[in-house]
């Protein structure tokens, strides 16, 4: 299995728990991290999270946590910065990074959450630790051997795909336009912690979307057997004609199911549909 996504907040789970088919990480390992002296220089540079994340003390802690995951050796240091990425979309409101630091607190507040949604979320709350701690079983019980050399990439997906070479299936869930599948807004302040980023294409744009998708079908048909994309109906502006463009390589069966999209709203949640759209090659 190859795995690649621009972003290194995706990477990290991938590096942990695709291409790591055997080392888990302890408790032990990581409960010491508090510890840690954090260079006044580092800390600064983290300055940016202050109110627009997390209170001072919570970045206080992060960067504590940050440093230690630097020092761990191989899958151990993704393992834990997998568990960190976790902790801080489980303590912002909605799981996203890009909601303003205004309603972070408004929806971080215990009471204003029980008056409004009858629950507290009091889990907003926790220090990252905590959160870290709970959640290590499930993903130490995540890792297993497949007998395969598993491989992970961080590029633009046309890069890792010329990269990849042959391969049985292709498979490809990108952000449409039109969704607030916006990856980059949701979570691409963690690459940033980590100085990470890497320049890949925008195909949130409709226009750019169509263009970048010929591309990658068309390297997809002469390295693979089978090209599979996951598909919404609120992208549905660009679905003719990707069908369109798929038949001109191969055969396309269309699978779908109902799905409850949270975040859409309660207008919205209930009106999507998720759709399968299976490319099998002429050859």
């Amino acid at each position: 299995m190859i795995a690649n996504d621009s972003l290194y907040s995706s990477f990290v789970v991938n590096k942990a728990i695709i291409e790591n088919v055997k080392i888990q990480l302890s408790e032990k390992e990581i409960v010491n991290f508090d510890e840690i002296e954090v260079d006044k220089k580092y800390r600064a540079s983290l300055a940016w999270l202050e109110n627009n994340l997390y209170h001072v003390d919570e970045v206080d802690e992060l960067s504590k946590l940050i440093l230690h995951s630097e020092r761990l050796k191989g899958y151990k240091k993704y393992l834990l910065q997998a568990l960190i990425r976790r902790a801080m979309i489980r303590k912002l409101p909605y799981s996203r990074m890009n909601i303003d630091w205004k309603n972070i607190l408004k929806l971080r507040d215990e009471e204003y959450s029980y008056k409004k949604y009858s629950r507290r979320r009091a889990y907003h709350n926790e220090p990252f630790i905590n959160h870290i701690l709970k959640d290590l079983p499930e993903y130490n019980a995540a890792i297993f051997d497949n007998n395969r050399k598993n491989k992970v990439y961080q590029l633009d997906a046309l890069v890792a795909m010329k990269k990849a070479g042959k391969v049985d299936v292709i498979y490809v869930d990108p952000p449409y336009p039109h969704t607030m599948n916006n990856y980059n807004g949701f979570y691409g302040k963690f690459d940033k912690i980590f100085g990470k980023e890497i320049d890949y294409q925008d195909i949130t744009v409709a226009k750019n979307f169509l263009s970048y998708f010929e591309k990658l079908i068309e390297i997809a048909s002469r390295s693979a057997n089978y090209f599979v994309l996951s598909l919404n109906s609120r992208s549905q502006s660009v679905f003719d004609t990707m069908i369109d463009m798929f038949s001109f390589y191969g055969s396309v069966e269309i699978k779908q199911k109902k799905h409850n999209y949270q975040i859409s709203g309660k207008s919205e949640k209930n009106n999507n549909t998720e759709m399968l759209a299976i490319v099998k090659f002429y050859k």
